[in-house]
């Protein structure tokens, strides 16, 4: 069986997969975002690399290899990524299909709302793959972990002047970080990542807080309103992705609720796939 690298590089976690045949070996490493770093992602990515030889004990540089990479927006990005990498059979694209592929497998058509430190909305039918979002915290990321976190620290700032009830987000926000003022310092220091983290409080409070109840609501009416946008129709497979995704499926709107299925694999399966597809291309 042809040797393939695949790799999932996201804004959070950059994983690698070696397979061949039966055999698999992977590593999972930090964040990698082309666009807002690419310098810091090609490290974590040389790293990864270097951890997977080491383990393997071969060298990777002749291995097919499919990069779906976090902050690859346009096509010079992919380029000079690949010209980077010690890699002489490499494709680096955007990391939406990769997810896409993974969730809904190989076949079917359906679609997936991803929410991880950023968030997409992808769509497939009749094999044809459609994206939205993925446009990072500044422009984008509607429904995302980053937006879910930074609405819990408003909501704490809302609670000190009086507009809003405390609760246990607010009281935990106000506890773990403090008061207004470092609330700010906190936003304006953070990674986005790190204000995704935040995140896990608002799920973690949702059994006894509304506000956390009316983020998540937010989030996941943000996601499904810009499917609706691409054609995306109720009844549909849907899939939900990324580490805050998951915790999204209460807040559906009910008519996308029939379609709530469980992802066929990860982001980095559907990058194997693509890995193999592109190895085909090179026979």
């Amino acid at each position: 069986m042809r040797a393939l690298l695949a790799v999932d590089g996201g804004g959070t976690r950059c994983r690698m997969l070696f397979a061949e045949g039966a055999s698999r070996a992977e590593v999972t490493l930090g964040g990698c975002n082309l666009s807002s770093d690419f310098t810091g992602g090609l490290n974590v990515l040389t790293e990864g690399l270097s951890a997977l030889e080491a383990q393997l004990g071969r060298s990777l540089a002749q291995v097919p290899a499919y990069c779906a990479l976090a902050g690859v927006v346009d096509d010079s990005i992919a380029r000079r990524a690949e010209a980077a990498l010690p890699l002489a059979r490499v494709r680096v694209e955007e990391d939406r299909r990769a997810a896409l592929w993974g969730a809904l497998g190989p076949r079917g058509d359906g679609m997936i709302l991803h929410a991880g430190t950023g968030s997409f909305v992808g769509l497939r039918r009749e094999g044809q793959a459609r994206f939205a979002g993925g446009w990072g915290a500044r422009l984008g990321d509607e429904g995302s972990g980053y937006a879910v976190g930074r609405a819990a620290l408003r909501t704490a700032l809302a609670v000190s002047e009086g507009r809003a009830p405390e609760g246990p987000l607010s009281r935990r926000i106000t506890r773990e970080i403090g008061p207004p003022a470092q609330v700010i310092a906190y936003a304006q220091a953070r990674a986005p990542h790190e204000i995704a983290a935040l995140a896990e409080w608002v799920t973690e409070a949702q059994e006894s807080d509304p506000a956390a109840r009316a983020i998540l609501s937010e989030a996941a009416g943000a996601l499904t309103e810009t499917a609706r946008e691409i054609g995306a129709r109720p009844g549909m497979a849907l899939c939900l992705t990324g580490g805050l995704g998951p915790a999204l499926g209460p807040f559906l709107p009910e008519a996308f609720r029939p379609g709530l299925t469980p992802a066929a694999g990860r982001p980095l399966d559907g990058a194997l796939r693509l890995a193999a597809d592109f190895a085909e291309s090179l026979a």
